[in-house]
């Protein structure tokens, strides 16, 4: 596989928007059915997509970054962790702590529904703290919810990846593939462990400590960034019999099907053994829209590239956006027929969310990521948002 001057893969835009909108619509149906609403929160599909949305988001991490440190060791001869963490700052940092600033310091003194208040008189330096270094989805687990900011537990997890990843290509480079392959299942052992010895305990020291290791670690998805990560690795050394298997158009039938089965079904009982199934699905099918040139699907045009570019932004600005429409609106929206309300809402929140997130990236986010040209390795499409 020849190696371009920019690494881009073609249509990983277009998936990151569709993880996006994954987590919007269930989110949508979740702020409906909290509100009293028709909504769709019982169907399976609606009930799973943010969840599978978050996971894709973690496949589609691990690929990339994965991808992008194998390249810059390839071609520099090591791994500048220093100018990996600068990057992932000026990525992430800027609207991460935009929403922070936002739901605990403003949005509180001018919301007065949503539970926004709440956050001011239950447990606000716990939370903020937790918040302020990137333990969000551990607060998620152990404190109650922060309104407008909930959804950043994700970014939390994509963080404490970031955090050990680029040690771990390091340090384990000669049995990379193994550690990948074995973080899955060494991670559900662990935790399955911790579960174990909760039941055994009683209330005490050693029961809250392994009960809070266990929630933090119920949210510390290493291992969907981990499969993405064994993804790139196989196309980066480019195993002809591995991918020429997964490119076989009957492989990429049995995969959409495979997906379509899954997400209409709930197949596996056990949510982590489901996700997981899935995040291997969503890793073969990363893999096809990166590598083979003659994918059944197709997910590059400037719609997708467009809306993937502000992907950061409408998976952290969507909850806000909801909540203004419905609040400013709500006279107007509840006394539409329910073909015509879910209409109306789905289409004004996708539309305000992405002028929002538009706005921030042109405004916001760009300014730092003019600045990761300084500590760049290894050009990619990060410069058009793509990692």
């Amino acid at each position: 596989m020849t190696r371009p001057d920019r690494l881009y893969f073609p249509g990983l835009h277009g998936l990151r928007f569709l993880a996006a909108a994954m987590v919007i619509i269930s989110h949508i149906e979740t702020f409906k059915k909290d509100e009293h609403l028709p909504n769709l929160d019982e169907n399976i599909f609606i009930g799973v997509a943010g969840e599978y949305g978050v996971s894709l988001f973690f496949v589609l991490s691990g690929f990339l970054i994965t991808f992008l440190l194998l390249t810059e060791e390839k071609e520099t001869g090591r791994i500048d962790i220093p100018k990996f963490y600068l990057r992932r700052v000026l990525r992430i940092w800027p609207l991460y702590y935009l929403i922070v600033i936002l739901a605990f310091f403003v949005l509180p003194h001018f919301l007065e529904t949503g539970g926004a208040e709440n956050v001011l008189k239950t447990s606000f330096w716990p939370k903020l703290g937790l918040f302020v270094f990137f333990l969000p989805n551990l607060a998620l687990k152990v404190l109650p919810v922060v309104p407008f900011a909930s959804q950043a537990w994700s970014v939390g997890t994509e963080e404490q990846f970031y955090l050990v990843w680029p040690w771990i290509m390091r340090k384990f480079r000669s049995i990379l593939p193994w550690i990948m392959a074995a973080i899955p299942f060494v991670l559900i052992g662990f935790r399955k462990i911790l579960v174990l010895a909760c039941n055994r305990l009683e209330e005490g020291k050693c029961f809250h400590l392994f009960s809070i290791l266990g929630k933090f670690l119920d949210t510390f998805n290493i291992e969907f960034m981990a499969i993405g990560g064994l993804a790139a690795w196989i196309l980066f050394q480019e195993k002809k019999k591995v991918l020429s298997l997964l490119f076989h158009p009957l492989s990429q039938v049995l995969l959409f099907l495979a997906i379509i089965v899954s997400f209409g079904t709930g197949l596996f009982g056990h949510v982590k053994f489901r996700y997981l199934f899935n995040a291997f699905l969503f890793a073969v099918l990363i893999l096809n829209l990166a590598g083979n040139d003659k994918t059944l699907l197709r997910l590059e045009n400037p719609f997708f590239r467009f809306m993937g570019r502000i992907s950061y932004g409408l998976y952290m600005y969507h909850a806000l956006c909801f909540y203004l429409i419905f609040t400013l609106l709500k006279s107007f929206i509840c006394g539409l027929p329910l073909f015509l309300l879910n209409g109306f809402l789905y289409l004004s929140v996708f539309l305000l969310t992405t002028g929002v997130a538009w706005l921030s990236y042109e405004f916001l986010e760009k300014r730092f990521l003019r600045k990761k040209k300084e500590f760049t390795v290894v050009a990619s499409g990060e410069s058009n948002g793509q990692q």
